[in-house]
């Protein structure tokens, strides 16, 4: 599976649901609820999580890449 960078978490969910969990195990807990997913979701991509959450990018990359998912810049 691969996802764009740029992708809203929206996008990135609906493209790959374990993307969820990916997101959840990165301290990004309001994922799994619908509501959060549909308006935050929207606006949010992989780049504002990382500052959102204080966690570096290339650690969120890693998570996705050990899920087998690559993320293309």
């Amino acid at each position: 599976m691969t996802i764009q960078m740029q992708d809203t978490v929206e996008e990135i969910v609906k493209k790959c649901p374990e993307a969820a969990e990916v997101l959840k195990s990165l301290g990004f807990d309001q994922i799994t609820n619908p509501i959060m997913l549909k308006t935050m979701g929207k606006i949010m991509t992989l780049p504002k999580v990382s500052k959102a959450k204080n966690v570096p990018l290339e650690t969120i990359i890693d998570a996705f890449s050990k899920r087998g998912i690559t993320i293309l810049e």
